[in-house]
């Protein structure tokens, strides 16, 4: 009877764990169709000299499944491959004959048939892709280049996502095709570039967009946190690496951005991405991942101690890198740059003789803002480092060490949101302590079973 009981017990537990995860992520965060268009009339506002024009440059991340142009999801929440936006600030249309002709426009390929039998079914043009995303007109994409024409006869200056931030091998270079192709349509056009005016207009986030990247960043951290469980001697690289995407997915998110799980040497290479490497004894191994989620991208880097514990160098590297980040991070307020944190940091690491080992730059924005680029380490223009901070501006704090002749890499990493007296960390779920850490390594796993 009291094995019975003890049964009993056992499975209540595990039913509460269950219970416990799916209420943590079953709260869906989404922005409703009018929070894009007030997105839509806000960019109009500030382009009142001409028209812009957009295209979803999607990536695909496996079969039937893509991943959709950050711009464009931003103002659309549409993610159709190939799909394109004709914005006409009122102030142009107003001026002409019929004005409701120049209202916006999104482009999308026909109704097709094979939609729903051999692949998943696609917003198409018509009154259900009006209703659903708010936007004034629909068209078929076969139309664009003839309403693109049409452009010349209200306005000779055309805004376009010009360039995609820092070059990363991880992150398709987008919209240059699109850009000639418009140039070729409109020869006499005076082209404008629409990313700086797109990256001061994201530059804060709504209440809406955090709620979401907070959901993001949960899933993220509850990913490090069973990879770090099960992180022993003999596991191999791709093992944590199809872990954390398991968990991703099952968690809610559309999937991952970017892992790079990067054990011994493999600590000190930046963009690690082979995933290739069985983890051994006394090595450090850096966890850096990123989630996908109603188009926002999270980045969380945590260096962990392969056999559950840090050796003494390892404590000192790891201690040094985590001062740099909290002196960094405690700076943090509306109208500081991004520059000073750098700098913050950067005097940390120096003066506890490693600044040669600091080999990149401090922080990232994430999910729009000028140069945001969420899968390159380090500032990636100069305009994005003296831009004050302001309250709803997210960025990334990631300072590291590598020492390759060591095979010693460290390098920690979180999501921080600027809030009107200070910040909050956004990733504050992952511990980075070292005896968290260390604590965490011992526990059983709660997703996977052994």
């Amino acid at each position: 009877m009291k094995k019975n009981g003890y049964l009993m017990f056992a499975v209540l537990l595990l039913e509460f764990v269950f219970l416990w995860n799916i209420s943590l992520f079953s709260q869906e965060a989404k922005i409703e169709s009018q929070d894009y268009k007030a997105r839509r009339d806000k960019l109009c506002s500030l382009i009142p000299d001409g028209v812009a024009i957009l295209v979803n440059t999607s990536s695909r991340t496996g079969f039937g499944r893509t991943r959709p142009n950050a711009d464009f999801y931003y103002l659309t929440g549409v993610d159709v491959p190939d799909a394109k936006l004709i914005l006409v600030p009122q102030k142009i249309a107003k001026k002409l004959p019929k004005p409701e002709y120049w209202n916006t426009t999104l482009y999308l390929p026909p109704k097709d048939p094979r939609r729903g039998v051999w692949d998943d079914v696609q917003l198409f043009p018509g009154d259900e892709a009006v209703k659903q995303t708010g936007i004034e007109n629909t068209a078929e994409l076969s139309t664009f280049n003839s309403a693109v024409s049409r452009l010349a006869t209200i306005t000779d200056v055309v805004y376009l996502p010009i360039g995609s931030g820092a070059p990363s091998p991880l992150v398709p270079s987008g919209g240059m095709e699109f850009v000639e192709s418009i140039k070729r349509i409109l020869p006499g056009a005076r082209l404008k570039n629409l990313n700086p005016i797109l990256g001061d207009l994201r530059w804060s986030k709504s209440p809406q967009e955090i709620d979401i990247m907070k959901k993001a960043c949960a899933i993220t951290a509850e990913a490090f946190k069973e990879s770090a469980r099960i992180t022993k001697p003999g596991v191999w690289e791709y093992q944590i690496d199809a872990l954390v995407d398991y968990l991703f997915r099952s968690n809610g998110s559309d999937g991952n951005a970017f892992l790079i799980i990067g054990s011994g040497p493999n600590s000190c290479i930046l963009h690690h991405s082979l995933n290739d490497r069985l983890m051994k004894e006394g090595e450090l191994v850096v966890i850096d991942i990123g989630t996908i989620y109603k188009a926002v991208t999270t980045d969380l880097t945590r260096t962990i101690p392969v056999s559950g514990s840090y050796s003494p160098e390892q404590k000192k590297i790891y201690g040094i890198v985590l001062d740099a980040q909290k002196k960094a991070i405690s700076m943090v307020r509306p109208g500081v740059t991004l520059a000073e944190l750098h700098q913050a940091a950067m005097d940390v690491i120096a003066k506890a003789g490693y600044g040669r080992y600091f080999i990149h730059g401090l922080s990232h924005t994430l999910n729009g803002g000028a140069a945001s680029n969420p899968t390159s380490l380090g500032i990636s223009s100069k305009p994005i480092l003296d831009k004050p901070l302001l309250a709803g501006s997210m960025f990334t704090v990631e300072p590291g060490i590598y020492i390759p002749e060591k095979n010693l890499g460290v390098r920690i990493e979180d999501d921080i949101l600027v809030t009107r007296n200070g910040y909050e960390i956004l990733t504050k779920d992952a511990p980075k302590e070292i005896e968290d850490i260390e604590k965490l390594m011992k526990e059983k796993t709660v997703y996977i079973i052994k």
